[in-house]
C-alpha cells in the first residue's frame, strides 16, 4: 500500500536535499561537495590540507588517518545520526521508520552504542570469529568451483554478476539458513536495500528500498519462527537460543541483525572483487604475479581494500567533550564526517598512497573495514571469501595476459558505497578443459 503522506515528505526531502547540497557545493561547502563531487579520493585528499574542516551546518570533515582511527575506537563516539540532533536534516531526511516495522539498518547493531551495542555484539559475535569463519572455507570453495565451472567456453562473463555476487550471496544465505529456492529473492531484496547506505535520489528509489525492507524483514520473521521450532545448524537458530549472562536477542534484534547481514556480507565482498579486479586489470604485471603465486592473495586483498575504501566515509557523534590527536578538540555532540577514503590514502601513513602496490608491506593498517567497537562484524568471512574466489579465478584462468574488458565496467549509483554494478570481460580459454 502506498502512503501518500510519506511519499510527499519524502518527494520533497529529496528535492530539498538536491537544492541546498548543489547550492552549499557552490560556495566550497564540505557537505555540499561530498554530495556532489564526482571524485571523492580528490576530494578527500583536498580536505586533508586541514585535520578538520567545519562545515556551515556545524559538521565537521576529515580524511587524516590518526584522526579516523582516533574517532572510531573512541568509547564516546556514537553512531547517533547528525539529523537526530539538526532540525534541519530531519526534515532532509524524513520521518523514521515506525516503530511496528524493523528497518534493517537503524535498528541493526551498526546503529546501536554503548551497552546496548555491547549486549548484541556479544551474542553475535561467537558466529563471526575468524575460527568459525574459517569453518565455512569448504562451502566457499564449493560454491566457487561450481561458479567458475559454469562460465562459458569463450570466458566471456559478467564479474560482477557472475562470480562477485554469487559467492557472497550464496554464503551470507548458507550461514543465515535461507533455503535454496528462496535465494533469487533474498537476492532482489538485498540488492534494493543496498541503495538504503545511502540517502535516497529518487522517490522510486525510496518506494524500493521500504518494499524490500518490509518483505525481507517479514520472511526473516517467519523464518526465525520456524527455527525456534524447528532448529537447524545455522545462524539463524543460534541467534534465537544466543544467551550470555542471562541476556537474550529479542526477535527485533536477531530480525535487523540478520538483515543488515545480508547487507553487511554482501556489499563489501561484491565491491572488494569487482573493482579488484578491475584494478588488476589495470595493473597487469601485479596481476601475472598474483595470479602465479596464490600467497600473494592475501596481500592483494588488504592493498585492494586500502586503495579502493568500498565504505567511501562514515560519520560519529561524540556524547562528551573529546580531545583528538594534535589537542584539536571536540565539543560535545559534535558530529564528525570520517572520510576513510581520504584516510587510507593518508601520505604520513601509506608511503606514495595513490599508487596501487600488492606488495606495500603496511597495507593491512587500513580501516576500511572500521575501527574500534564497530569494526566489521565478518572482516573474517570477507577475507576468507575474496581469497577463495580469487584463487578459483586464476586457477581456472591462469592466462591472465589475455584477459580483457568487452565493454564499460558500470560503477555503482551511490556514494557511500564504491563498487562495480558491471564488469564485462573476456577471460580466454579455461584450463582444465
Amino acid at each position: 500500500m502506498i502512503d501518500v503522506k510519506r511519499d510527499l515528505h519524502t518527494a520533497a526531502s529529496i528535492s530539498l536535499l538536491w537544492l541546498i547540497t548543489r547550492a552549499l557545493s557552490l560556495v566550497g561547502d564540505p557537505g555540499g561537495k561530498l554530495e556532489t563531487t564526482d571524485d571523492m579520493v580528490g576530494f578527500a585528499a583536498r580536505l586533508r590540507r586541514e585535520p578538520l574542516v567545519r562545515g556551515r551546518g556545524g559538521v565537521l570533515y576529515t580524511s587524516d588517518y590518526e584522526i579516523c582511527s582516533a574517532v572510531l575506537r573512541s568509547p564516546d563516539a556514537s553512531t547517533d545520526t547528525p539529523e537526530s540532533r539538526n532540525p534541519l536534516m530531519s526534515i532532509l531526511v524524513g520521518p523514521p521508520t515506525p516503530r511496528d516495522q524493523i528497518d534493517p539498518i537503524q535498528d541493526a547493531i551498526i546503529a546501536r552504542n554503548g551497552t546496548e551495542h555491547a549486549r548484541i555484539r556479544s551474542l553475535v559475535q561467537p558466529a563471526f570469529t575468524n575460527r568459525v569463519m574459517q569453518s565455512w572455507r569448504d562451502a566457499a570453495e564449493r560454491i566457487t568451483q561450481h561458479i567458475v565451472d559454469d562460465f562459458p567456453r569463450d570466458g566471456r562473463v559478467d564479474l560482477v554478476r557472475d562470480w562477485a555476487a554469487p559467492l557472497p550471496l550464496a554464503m551470507i544465505c548458507e550461514i543465515l539458513g535461507v533455503p535454496f529456492s528462496d535465494r533469487a529473492t533474498f537476492s532482489a531484496w538485498g540488492n534494493a536495500l543496498a541503495a538504503g547506505l545511502d540517502r535516497p535520489r529518487s522517490l522510486g528509489l525510496a518506494r524500493e528500498r521500504a518494499q524490500a525492507s518490509r518483505a525481507l524483514t517479514g520472511y526473516l520473521a517467519a523464518l526465525l519462527d520456524d527455527r525456534r521450532r524447528h532448529p537447524e545448524d545455522d545462524l539463524l537458530s543460534v541467534l534465537a537460543t544466543a544467551e550470555v549472562d542471562g541476556e537474550v536477542l529479542d526477535d527485533r534484534d536477531i530480525i535487523a541483525t540478520s538483515s543488515f547481514l545480508l547487507l553487511a556480507g554482501f556489499e563489501t565482498t561484491v565491491n572488494l572483487l569487482g573493482a579488484g579486479t578491475r584494478l588488476l586489470l589495470d595493473h597487469r604485471d601485479q596481476l601475472a604475479q598474483v595470479s602465479a603465486d596464490p600467497t600473494l592473495i592475501p596481500a592483494l586483498t588488504e592493498e585492494a581494500l586500502r586503495y579502493l575504501s568500498p565504505v567511501q566515509y562514515t560519520f560519529r557523534t561524540v556524547l562528551t567533550s573529546h580531545e583528538l590527536p594534535g589537542g584539536l578538540p571536540l565539543k560535545e555532540h559534535q558530529t564528525v564526517i570520517l572520510l576513510l577514503a581520504g584516510a587510507n590514502r593518508d601520505p604520513r601513513v601509506f608511503a606514495d598512497p595513490d599508487r596501487f602496490d600488492i606488495h606495500r608491506d603496511n597495507a593491512r593498517r587500513h580501516i576500511a573495514l572500521g575501527f574500534g567497537a564497530h569494526h566489521c562484524l565478518g572482516a573474517a568471512l570477507a577475507r576468507m571469501e575474496a581469497e577463495v574466489a580469487w584463487k578459483h579465478l586464476f586457477e581456472r584462468f591462469p592466462d591472465t595476459w589475455s584477459w580483457e574488458l568487452t565493454g564499460e565496467p558500470v560503477p555503482n549509483r551511490g556514494r557511500v558505497i564504491n563498487g562495480l554494478q558491471s564488469l564485462p570481460v573476456r577471460l580466454g580459454t579455461p584450463a582444465h578443459v
